[in-house]
């Protein structure tokens, strides 16, 4: 009886196993077929079934992990699984984590967590949560928060920045070291920027605030009570715990693998940005087959341009083109963006780059002339297939005819200060968008009639009250200019980041402003929609086959589809702490939408999938069976 229950549970394993490969872009001959269900509960203090709890699962020996959430019964499924020794553990802000190891054998297993609370948890927190928690009762706490926001973030997430306690002196030393660090200080020798030095100037905005800013920092997070009020975000619910997340270790060959820990206990806060081994995946996509595909950029890794993940194993593969005037090392690459056949396109030392998926074959482009087509960091396709680079204006490649056209921004100088270009978009009518985040301005290029426009975005909903900055309060604002420090604008400002084009709309991320940017690709009308939450650094917006606008959040540790249709936000947040994704890219993958998510601040490339609720029932279906 035993025998036949047994038999009966792996055949129904087995069927739920391919169903569910199949979705997920697996071949049905793959290990996923026949692997093991893990399945489990998670209760609270109390026994309150907890949903939205994210539950991750690592196999000995592997260099990915993934992870699920809970339903409304507290209740999580992951899909068919090799079988092995696995560490398995359970994560929700405020609580701490449950943690066991299980071995995965037969046709199921189950491992439930019960959870205990946590008093201090603002460890665990993404770093859009730390600014919530900055009170802001008086004006000069409202002015200081919003110094905090603009001078504190982009290099780092808030969370890095306010994690340890330190008194008005600390502070002030920090302040310091800070007003006194490049952009890319840290990589200089790589993209030319001035390294720190002791004599360099500092940062004004920075420098003219850090007697008042260390005060408040002090009152906050120094070595007495503080006011601040910790609120985690609400866990995800309904259709947001349909996702199932793959993350991939990227490490740096020559500084050995990065502890896979990295940004995975919440308890122990974001992982240091000035640790070199945590930063290997600026950008990334996924190919047809659904691998991961990632760059390095500032890193100068002089193994790989481009690395390849094999979703199955996680086993990279190195793809390097070699840099100009250097060989010996690998050209730094940024932007890594798909075209509708699944060729691969990026931007290496100022020459755009086609890369096949399937052969890693890769190939400088060059027009029929013989001219290298050029290509700077931001790259886009537009829905034609044209492929877009940001190049002191914006230059659009035909990989059909070979021929590639190109256009200059009309303003190139600014009162304000650095126009700060940042960020390339395509439409469905095939012209270029180009984001200038320090004015403010989005620009379009049409290939075909050569015409560039400026479309000045209005002021932004969240910028401080009026009279809150005034005299030398907003003289020293007007002084910077416009790009500010870190890539942020006047706190008045969108600041749109990296934006993605659209059949008919092109939509841009307001860094600072915390707005999604709708602009018409033809009326070029301007509309604005609300974020879910403040502070959480939305870095790129991409468009789905199905007009879906996906985001990502480097603050919020987190990616959100909107629905143009319903101004509906669905949040997903990401299993790891620290992510400070710069970019991300939607694919379809058999059908399915796939996202790649890169981790700059804890070097991890991510694969987020989604399933049916009726497959998630069908999993659900399959592990009760087996316990019967």
């Amino acid at each position: 009886m035993r025998s036949s229950r047994f038999r009966r549970g792996l055949a129904l394993a087995g069927t739920i196993g391919a169903v569910i490969a199949v979705a997920w872009g697996a071949r049905t001959t793959g290990h996923a077929q026949a692997g093991v269900l893990l399945a489990g509960s998670i209760t609270g203090p109390s026994g309150e079934k907890m949903e939205g709890v994210i539950v991750s699962a690592r196999a000995e020996g592997k260099s990915f992990t993934t992870s699920v959430y809970t339903d409304v019964d507290g209740e999580y499924y992951f899909p068919p699984m090799e079988p092995g020794k696995y560490k398995v553990w359970a994560q929700a802000v405020s609580f701490e984590a449950g943690r066991a190891d299980v071995s995965l054998g037969g046709t199921a297993v189950r491992q439930d967590f019960a959870l205990k609370s946590m008093k201090d948890f603002e460890a665990q927190l993404p770093g859009d949560r730390w600014v919530h928690a900055l009170p802001e009762d008086t004006p000069e706490d409202r002015r200081m928060k919003t110094v905090f926001r603009v001078s504190c973030g982009g290099c780092h997430s808030q969370n890095t920045a306010l994690l340890s306690r330190f008194d008005e002196r600390g502070w002030k030393n920090i302040l310091t070291v800070m007003s006194r660090i490049a952009t890319a200080g840290y990589v200089a020798n790589v993209v030319g920027a001035a390294a720190a030095t002791e004599d360099m100037a500092p940062n004004p905005l920075m420098d003219y605030y850090k007697e008042r800013l260390a005060r408040y920092l002090a009152k906050v997070r120094g070595p007495g009570p503080s006011p601040a009020k910790f609120v985690p975000r609400p866990r995800p619910t309904g259709e947001a715990i349909l996702a199932v997340i793959r993350e991939y270790d990227t490490p740096g060959n020559g500084y050995g693998l990065p502890l896979w820990e990295n940004g995975t206990d919440w308890s122990e806060g974001a992982p240091s940005k000035t640790n070199r081994q945590n930063h290997h995946a600026m950008d990334g996509t996924l190919d047809f087959e659904g691998n991961l595909f990632f760059t390095d950029d500032l890193n100068s890794n002089p193994y790989r341009s481009v690395g390849k993940i094999d979703w199955k194993t996680g086993r990279i593969t190195n793809v390097k083109v070699p840099r100009r005037g250097n060989p010996r090392a690998a050209a730094s690459v940024h932007d890594l963006v798909a075209d509708q056949k699944g060729i691969l396109w990026f931007g290496a030392d100022g020459t755009l780059i086609r890369l096949d998926p399937a052969t890693l074959k890769w190939e400088a482009m060059t027009a029929p002339d013989g001219t290298p087509v050029p290509s700077g960091g931001f790259n886009a396709v537009d829905w034609k297939g044209g492929v877009w680079s940001a190049t002191r204006g914006a230059s659009r490649f035909d990989p059909v005819t070979r021929t590639f056209t190109q256009s200059r921004n009309p303003i190139t100088k600014s009162k304000l200060g650095s126009v700060g270009t940042y960020g390339m978009a395509g439409d469905g009518d095939g012209n270029g968008w180009v984001a200038q985040f320090g004015i403010d301005i989005m620009v379009k290029h049409d290939p075909v009639t050569g015409k560039s426009e400026n479309v000045q975005l209005p002021p932004s909903p969240n910028a401080p009250e009026p009279g809150l900055f005034t005299g030398d309060d907003r003289r020293i604002f007007d002084m910077m200019g416009g790009s500010l420090y870190q890539g942020h604008g006047h706190p008045w400002m969108h600041t749109v980041r990296k934006p993605g084009g659209g059949p008919d709309a092109v939509w841009g991320p307001g860094w600072t402003s915390d707005y999604l940017v709708k602009i018409d690709t033809r009326t070029l009308k301007v509309t604005l929609y609300p974020m879910p939450y403040r502070d959480v650094g939305n870095y790129q917006s991409v468009v789905d086959k199905d007009g879906m606008v996906w985001n990502v959040f480097t603050n919020g540790d987190a990616v959100a589809k909107f629905d143009p249709k319903t101004a509906r936000w669905t949040w997903y947040d990401l299993p790891t702490r620290g992510t400070e994704a710069h970019g991300l890219q939607v694919v379809t993958v058999n059908g399915r939408v796939q996202l790649g998510v890169p981790y700059w601040g804890s070097s991890k490339m991510a694969k987020v999938e989604f399933i049916t609720a009726e497959e998630r029932r069908a999993l659900k279906s399959a592990v009760q069976r087996v316990a019967r």
